[in-house]
């Protein structure tokens, strides 16, 4: 598609949104609310990624992309103005001349959750709440996975993996198979070694969450209980968060991320949070994507950029 150029060679009016995580990253390019360019590529956390590979998966994802004005990348694990800096030179350096601005990944999944959404509560990788607040965002969890990241994939992936290696003879057929096809092997040691020298744990640990929620979707007791400790972990944290920053009577809660894709996951968290909740609460699983949340923000720069040259 043919776009028209502005006088810095960008075309006008286009954007680009990045949503990063310790998974995969995703960038879209919009213009005149039309799809210009996908693309997806490898883990993009600062934290959790060295610096050259990093710049490929932000690189391959950009392949091909216009030119833009306007970028907003929302990664995880750029809370500080450090890692901000990293992602922000790196964009800058792809896209000369255009606004970049670069944010937590959770301002994607808050900006892409359904109207009146008041706490949005993200499991993906990691884990996290977080809600608006006095013009900015207020957050609780994370902490990574071995301090915190209660029901994120990477702390699900670990209780499956520890159910695993604590006892492998006793293990279901399903769940061998499954360590299997993700290692490579069902020797109980080559499962502790491949996480231990593995240079992103939590990414690792992450493929094997589902290995937790199928056991516990299809009646496995001892998956059930781990599920249900996870949840209501983050339930507690969630439940800390509303008293503490969210003033509504009947909060409403948005969840967001590849967890909640799990209906055992999505009832564990719902049931504990309303039992440990003194105020009614609406819980829905997010629709949209955080990647449009993220292009949705860098549209808002366009439109303040144009409100601020008048």
């Amino acid at each position: 598609m043919s776009c028209a150029a502005a006088s810095d060679g960008s075309a006008a009016g286009l954007v680009v949104g990045i949503d990063a995580g310790g998974t995969g990253t995703r960038a879209r390019a919009v213009w005149h609310e039309q799809v210009v360019h996908e693309g997806a590529s490898g883990p993009g956390n600062p934290l959790t990624v060295d610096p050259a590979a990093l710049r490929a998966s932000y690189r391959a994802a950009l392949a091909g992309c216009p030119p833009a004005g306007n970028v907003v990348a929302c990664v995880a694990g750029a809370g500080s103005q450090e890692q901000q800096a990293c992602i922000t030179s790196l964009l800058a350096e792809r896209f000369p001349g255009a606004q970049v601005r670069v944010v937590p990944d959770f301002v994607a999944a808050l900006l892409a959750a359904p109207p009146a959404t008041d706490v949005c509560v993200i499991a993906g990788t990691g884990s996290v709440i977080c809600s608006a607040a006095d013009g900015g965002f207020a957050v609780s969890g994370g902490r990574g996975w071995i301090l915190g990241d209660h029901g994120s994939a990477a702390r699900l992936g670990r209780a499956a993996l520890e159910r695993f290696v604590t006892d492998p003879a006793t293990a279901s057929g399903l769940l061998t198979g499954a360590v299997k096809e993700i290692f490579g092997d069902e020797d109980w040691r080559e499962v502790v070694s491949a996480v231990s020298r593995a240079p992103s744990p939590a990414r690792l640990l992450a493929r094997a969450a589902p290995l937790l929620t199928t056991a516990a979707e299809q009646g496995e007791r001892w998956a059930a209980d781990r599920l249900d400790e996870e949840m209501t972990l983050l339930a507690v944290a969630t439940v800390r968060h509303i008293e503490e920053h969210v003033r509504t009577l009947a909060p409403s809660l948005a969840l967001s991320g590849g967890v909640w894709a799990s209906p055992a996951a999505q009832s564990a968290f719902t049931a504990a949070v309303r039992r440990l909740s003194i105020s009614p609460l609406t819980v829905t699983r997010s629709v949209r994507e955080p990647i449009e949340g993220a292009v949705r923000l860098a549209q808002s720069m366009s439109c303040e950029h144009r409100a601020s040259a008048h």
